[in-house]
């Protein structure tokens, strides 16, 4: 693709408790090296780098983070790494960044994807950006869907309606968003056909998506059309304008309220690294877990996964499917079925008074 009026919005938020201990409220997970030599932000702009020019990637994180941002991704111009003062979720972050591309580009394509996730062929996926692109050239606010391998109940899904554009266009109605569901519901998805995992990629033009912004959203757009004609929003300025935003998702926030969303169904892989069974499952899939198991010596102790980062050696005798990590100040271990209830442990942590394990 690589188009002159193409820019791209990375969401470096979060904490990623769930990955924790690797993962910190320091250094949260889009900084660290989970799935790949290279940090999950890293590992995104790497992705997304052939479709534009570094001065149209623009990152959104926590101000306590621009530095480590900065300091990852140096091609990016600092004035282009934004922080917030504090989270508020994935809409206002957009549309921090979005504000001042419209100021720039009214009409120039605009993606937003996540700095945390996973997609395994990059290349495949900027192949599926210029079909969502033709498709935000009409009025609509796109988003890439993936075909979902197993009925998984930690993602979200979405429902496709009526192709767009005739045949061969590979672009859909969305006919509706549905939440995560329970087992049940999402092996009827898989059986029914025609349902999406929800990657919270969206690509639409600048100026569109402020106006519907406006509609569905209208402190959010007023505080980032605001922020966009400052040219250092930071401090007080910052502050201010975020202190009555609401938190909330570009999904509830906008997409699920938008009339004109549509759909690109895709074949990648993809994860949203929500947890180390997430991690240990990637890696397995890209035949890492033999790097990972140099530091660990197992006797009857199979599926387990073992990351350690502290100079021990870690040995496992007679147990299975088990999830450990081992950081120098810290040691999760963690049934893998129940990884996703690490960020549990970590309100416990916080109760007992040891936020210096967080």
């Amino acid at each position: 693709m690589g188009g002159a009026d193409v820019h791209v919005v990375v969401l470096a938020g979060g904490i990623g408790s769930r990955l924790w201990p690797v993962s910190r409220r320091r250094c949260p997970k889009q900084f660290q090296r989970l799935v790949s030599p290279r940090t999950m932000l890293e590992e995104t702009y790497a992705r997304v780098a052939p479709l534009t020019a570094p001065e149209r990637v623009w990152v959104v994180t926590g101000a306590e983070f621009v530095d480590q941002a900065r300091a990852q991704l140096p091609e990016v111009p600092e004035r282009n790494i934004l922080g917030e003062p504090g989270g508020r979720s994935s809409a206002p972050a957009a549309a921090l960044a979005v504000a001042r591309i419209e100021r720039l580009d009214p009409g120039a394509t605009v993606v937003v994807t996540p700095a945390d996730s996973h997609i395994g062929d990059a290349a495949a996926y900027r192949d599926y950006v210029p079909i969502a692109a033709r498709a935000a050239e009409d009025g609509f606010v796109v988003t890439l869907g993936v075909i979902p391998s197993h009925p998984d109940t930690g993602y979200g899904y979405i429902k496709r309606g009526g192709r767009l554009f005739g045949p061969g266009s590979g672009v859909y109605r969305v006919e509706r968003f549905a939440e995560k569901p329970d087992l049940a519901t999402a092996e009827e998805y898989l059986a029914a056909g025609g349902y999406y995992w929800n990657t919270g990629q969206f690509i639409f033009q600048a100026r569109h998506f402020m106006s519907r912004c406006a509609v569905h959203l209208p402190p959010v757009a007023a505080a980032a059309r605001k922020l966009a004609e400052v040219d250092d929003p930071t401090g007080d300025t910052m502050l201010e304008a975020y202190q009555d935003l609401p938190s909330i998702s570009l999904d509830y926030g906008i997409a699920e309220k938008e009339r004109d969303m549509a759909l690109v169904p895709t074949a990648l892989e993809w994860s949203d690294v929500g947890n180390w069974r997430a991690v240990k499952e990637i890696l397995g899939r890209h035949a890492a877990l033999n790097v990972i198991s140099e530091s660990h010596v197992g006797v009857d102790s199979p599926d387990c996964f073992v990351l350690a980062q502290s100079g021990r050696l870690v040995v496992t005798v007679g147990v299975t499917k088990l999830v450990v990590i081992d950081t120098p100040d810290a040691l999760l271990i963690v049934q893998e079925e129940k990884a996703h209830e690490v960020r549990e442990a970590l309100a416990e942590i916080e109760r007992r008074g040891k936020q210096e394990y967080l």
